[in-house]
């Protein structure tokens, strides 16, 4: 069994550290997190350092996986390419929750994190570094771009295109056939009829508020 560290202790993370118990599917050997002190423990596992401490961790303990435990897409991205650059030898594995229904062509690329209940149709394909929440849907040959998240109980129909970075908050609904931008953002219980472009952030139900937004922006999902 692979020994993992998982990047980040916040509340995602106890969900990732239930996916990968109930799995039995690797060695937790702890948290790195940049914002919270060393040694305070989180759901019986330890913070053990820093991501500026990483390297040396990996060779301590043996590490030869990772898993991003960060929300905010982002920040989640950013975080992918510090890690590269540091330890371009980890391996950024997905976890998938056994509750979970996935078709059987669907493809799945690395460090990506699905929920209870979520369900991803036929021919979907799925970027790396994303996140379906619990009883999210990604219908039939849907795409969702790298580093993009669905959020609880979201609801994509197929033939949906989902850019990289984007986030589709609590609730949401896409029909069929729409194109979502790159780093956009679908505001919780919105309906989305059309497509909605790069950097927007959108709401309503059905949208009826387009506003600009930077890639960066903070997001409630």
């Amino acid at each position: 069994m692979k020994n993992i560290i998982i990047y980040g202790a916040s509340g995602h993370a106890k969900m990732i550290i239930d996916i990968i118990c109930k799995n039995n599917s690797y060695n937790i050997k702890g948290f790195i997190d940049t914002y919270k002190p060393i040694n305070e423990i989180i759901n019986n596992y330890k913070i053990i350092g820093n991501l500026e401490q990483l390297h040396g961790l990996i060779k301590k303990l043996n590490i030869e996986a990772i898993i991003i435990a960060v929300g905010d897409n982002y920040t989640r991205q950013s975080i992918y390419i510090k890690v590269k650059k540091i330890a371009p030898q980890l391996e950024f594995v997905s976890i998938i929750h056994p509750s979970a229904v996935i078709a059987s062509d669907v493809l799945i690329e690395e460090g990506t994190v699905i929920m209870a209940n979520a369900v991803i149709n036929a021919n979907a394909k799925v970027g790396k570094i994303c996140i379906l929440n619990t009883a999210s849907t990604l219908g039939h040959d849907s795409v969702l771009a790298d580093f993009s998240s669905l959020s609880s109980g979201v609801t994509i129909a197929g033939n949906v295109e989902i850019g990289s970075g984007s986030a589709i908050c609590l609730g949401a609904s896409i029909i069929q056939n729409v194109i979502i931008g790159n780093n956009t953002v679908i505001g919780a219980a919105s309906l989305v009829l059309k497509s909605v472009g790069n950097l927007k952030q959108a709401f309503g139900s059905p949208i009826n508020t387009i506003k600009h937004r930077a890639a960066d922006s903070k997001y409630l999902g």
